[in-house]
């Protein structure tokens, strides 16, 4: 307890610097901690300021940042400009400590594992950076390095985080609103699979399987026993990342075709696989050899459960069918409430949100919007959903940014939402086969067949007084174990209260034998009481936490 003090104190004061420098600032005045002027000229280079001090705090708020980034809702444009430039530039780590973490993970010096490989970094990250090198075989790779030290340091910078989280979510309306526990489990779910280079590899090979039917999305493999959890070896695609690509060299390329298929594999990681892609930003997708998109960092991706799934499927349909209400049902079947929850006030607000007019609704409204819009709404009426969907939104942002600068002519919105409807329809016809109608019709064959039997066996029993229901609603032996230590601890402290009265009587009588100038048995019931009281105070303060 007293090292978790320790580390959050420091955490905490470093926080309280970063929001006391910028507590002024354009940022302090979104988020309604201040009436700060939005039109303060010197807030592009505040914001510049706040991602350089960011950049220092370490992985885990660079982390968090690189997802507020996406949050229209909960930033300024100037911040998200300067937060996202932390998604792949921040200070590289010097060859030495590079080298030095390849001999560690790999258990082989670069120079004979490789042909070849360049000192300077392709890329830098918050957790890692990337090298090209060539293997013996002639292969051209990347070589991507976790930073040293990284991993702890990180995981101690997140728990810090989530014990804030939970006070600050607590005690604050901004809290409330925007449910920073939700937004900190996203980055915890993130660091924790980013930080494991072997489950990267992972990822990387289930989606290259998973889209090999789309032959302009290309998904670079790891390289066998190339992998560890600091080291990740895997194919080089060449190119430049959408973000660098001119308009010019866009314009000569049939975009709209790529586009389409971006926008399909997309929607068939999310809702058919289970398993997608969360970091789409322009800087993770490469235009490879003039016409393919290679999609690259598997280390933010994924999971969704299957009854997961089914609800975003349908809360996708419910949002392009304008149906607020029924939204708002599958939301609070997906996420949990609070004590406080008004499910009334939340249905009249996510309608206003779904079915909201003009350039408020699906239609010319972004779905990545929508969906951030809607996490909003819930929050502040006490649903809490879970940080998959924090995931989802800021995904659905970045690849509409992606689609908007890869292919401008297209409007993503109305693809998104049409290729949604079609991929569901196709899902649902699957379900819909001779071979699930026939296994149905068995079923409720079956069901017809004994049901006149066992409604006869439920009438007998509830005739004959024999009908049982088993309810396993609370621990019984736990409840009793409880009580008993409650009734032990009142038995207790009535028998210290009478040796106390007891001996203070005592304390009146003229006895011959004395303890410490009083009366021995008046001094031996206050140790006996002193003692017991110590006993059950030290219980109370710390046994029963455990």
């Amino acid at each position: 307890m007293l090292k978790e003090l320790a580390t959050d104190s420091y955490h905490y004061s470093k926080l309280s610097a970063l929001l006391w420098k910028h507590g002024c600032g354009d940022l302090a005045g979104k988020l309604g901690w201040s009436n700060a002027d939005a039109g303060d000229p010197e807030k592009e280079r505040s914001a510049q300021s706040l991602a350089e001090d960011i950049e220092r705090l370490g992985t885990a708020y660079i982390k968090l940042a690189q997802i507020a980034s996406t949050r229209q809702d909960l930033l300024p444009p100037e911040y998200i400009e300067a937060l996202g430039r932390l998604q792949d530039d921040v200070e590289p780590v010097p060859w030495e400590d590079i080298e030095q973490a390849i001999i560690d993970g790999l258990g082989v010096k670069p120079s004979k594992l490789f042909a070849s490989i360049s000192h300077e970094p392709l890329a830098t990250a918050s957790i890692g950076q990337v090298h090209r090198a060539k293997l013996h075989d002639g292969r051209e790779v990347v070589v991507k390095v976790r930073r040293p030290g990284i991993a702890e340091e990180a995981i101690e910078q997140i728990e810090s985080l989530k014990r804030l989280a939970r006070m600050v979510d607590d005690k604050t309306d901004v809290g409330k609103k925007f449910r920073f526990c939700s937004l900190v489990g996203a980055v915890e779910y993130a660091l924790t699979h980013e930080l494991d280079y072997r489950l990267e590899a992972n990822h990387l090979q289930h989606l290259a399987e998973n889209l090999e039917a789309f032959d302009r999305i290309v998904v670079p493999l790891p390289i066998p026993q190339m992998v560890c959890s600091s080291v990740l070896v895997m194919q080089y695609l060449t190119g430049a990342a959408i973000k660098d690509v001119s308009g010019v060299v866009l314009n000569e390329l049939d975009t709209d075709v790529i586009a389409d298929q971006l926008v399909r594999a997309y929607l068939q990681q999310i809702l058919v696989d289970g398993l997608f892609h969360a970091d789409p930003h322009p800087g993770n997708l490469f235009l490879h050899e003039g016409n393919r998109i290679g999609l690259l960092d598997g280390g933010m991706v994924v999971t969704l459960p299957p009854m997961l799934r089914r609800e975003i499927a349908a809360l996708l349909l419910a949002f392009s069918e304008d149906e607020g209400e029924r939204s708002a049902t599958l939301a609070t079947r997906i996420g949990t409430t609070d004590e406080g929850f008004d499910s009334q006030a939340f249905r009249r607000a996510a309608a206003r949100v779904v079915t909201g007019s003009g350039d408020n609704n699906f239609n010319s409204m972004s779905l990545g919007r929508t969906l951030v819009e809607f996490l909003n709404v819930a929050g502040e009426h006490g649903l809490v959903l879970p940080f998959e969907m924090i995931l989802l939104s800021k995904a659905f942002l970045q690849l509409e940014t992606t689609l908007a600068q890869l292919s401008p002519r297209q409007d993503a919105k109305r693809l998104i939402r049409g290729y949604t409807f079609e991929l569901l329809s196709d899902r649902a016809k699957e379900q819909l086969s001779i071979g699930q109608i026939a296994a149905s019709a068995l079923d409720s064959a079956e069901l017809a067949s004994n049901l006149p039997s066992r409604l006869n066996q439920i009438t007998r029993l509830a005739a004959e007084n024999q009908l049982r229901l088993k309810v396993d609603s609370i621990d019984e032996k736990a409840l009793l174990a409880g009580m008993r230590k409650i009734a032990n601890r009142i038995t207790s402290g009535l028998i210290v209260a009478a040796m106390i009265v007891g001996a203070s009587l005592i304390m009146r009588l003229d006895t011959g034998a004395q303890l410490l100038g009083y009366p021995v048995l008046a001094t031996i019931f206050f140790l006996a009481s002193a003692a017991i009281g110590a006993v059950l105070l030290w219980q109370a303060m710390f046994s029963d936490e455990h």
